[in-house]
Parts: C-alpha cells; structure tokens; sequence
C-alpha cells in the first residue's frame, strides 16, 4: 500500500497532516527490514495517530508477533479501528492511553516518530486539544526518558525523525541511517 493509497481511506482533514504526522511507507519498509533479523516478542507503537505505522508493518510482518498503537486521542485510535477492519488487518490492536501517565512496560520494541510533537507551538499539528509550550514539551520529554529508562535491558527503540531529545540514558545506539525523508534509528537499553 503506498502513502497515497492510505491516505485516501483518511478524512480529508487528516490526509493533508500526512506528511508531518504519520510514517511514510519507506520507513515503515526500512523499519521491517530491520525486524526481521529481530527477536521481536511485540511491537508498541507510542503515539500512534491514525494506525498508519502498526497496520502497514502488520501487513508486512504477516502476525509475526503482536503489533500494537498507543494514542492518548480517542477519535484517532476509532479512525484507526475503523482502518484494521477495512484494510483488513489481524495481530494489531490499539489502546486509547496516554504513554506518559500510564506507561506499557513489557514490550521488546517500540516506535516513536517524534511523539511529543504535537505540546511543541507550530503549524501541522492535529487540532488544538493540546497545550503547547517548549517548557511542557521538556517536562514530557523527560517523562518519557524516565519511563524508558526503566525498561528492561536489550530492550530496543525505534525512532523516527527522533524521540524528541538527542541523548537518551541508559541505551546505546545500535543502528542509526539518514533515510531520504529523515533520521531513523535504534537505541537499545544497556
């Protein structure tokens, strides 16, 4: 399925979001390539928008393991519901949760493509639910540093145009390529 295509079974609304919101094809190919040689137990996208990430790798890992999305707006997680029934997807579920109150701990891997964007003050954003400010921006960050932190070791994240910091303690950096669209790397916990 190309971004085209699955942009098309959008709202015309969140199609135009697309390229600034969820993961383009060639990253979510690059991300399989990289699974595959992987021991993956399951899979947490944190910040899943419209399922864009967990139902085009579903479609690749053909229920390999457990994919699953984390999205903390409930409209985003009923569009992507909607999208798994259409596309008819199986071994991927999503949760309407925020990741920074609730952390989903127990996973071997989990994706972000800059998930703190959206407390930043700027353009593309989804709707204006959210409060935007760079001192709220660094205070989730650091949540988010703290939660993983205490994930167990080997534990490995993927990124995609970043986790919204340049340093992340406790991991090393396993694998880091400048795709044509942007920078996608894994950490993985020491």
């Amino acid at each position: 399925m190309t971004d085209f295509q699955f942009d098309s079974l959008l709202p015309e609304a969140l199609q135009i979001l697309s390229p600034y919101q969820w993961t383009p094809n060639l990253v979510i190919a690059h991300t399989w390539e990289f699974l595959k040689g992987e021991k993956v137990s399951s899979l947490l996208d944190l910040g899943s928008g419209v399922g864009k990430f967990c139902l085009i790798l579903s479609q690749y890992a053909k229920n390999r393991f457990p994919i699953c999305g984390m999205e903390d707006r409930n409209e985003l997680v009923q569009i992507a519901e909607s999208l798994k029934i259409k596309m008819n997807v199986g071994n991927v579920s999503f949760v309407s949760s925020n990741f920074l109150e609730s952390f989903p701990y127990g996973h071997s891997h989990y994706y972000v493509f800059n998930p703190l964007y959206e407390t930043i003050k700027g353009s593309h954003t989804i709707g204006d639910a959210k409060i935007k400010s760079a001192k709220l921006f660094l205070h989730n960050l650091q949540r988010l540093k703290e939660h993983l932190f205490f994930c167990p070791k080997g534990t490995k994240l993927i990124t995609y145009h970043g986790f919204g910091g340049s340093v992340l303690p406790g991991y090393k950096v396993q694998t880091k390529v400048n795709l044509e669209l942007g920078e996608w790397m894994v950490w993985e916990k020491e």
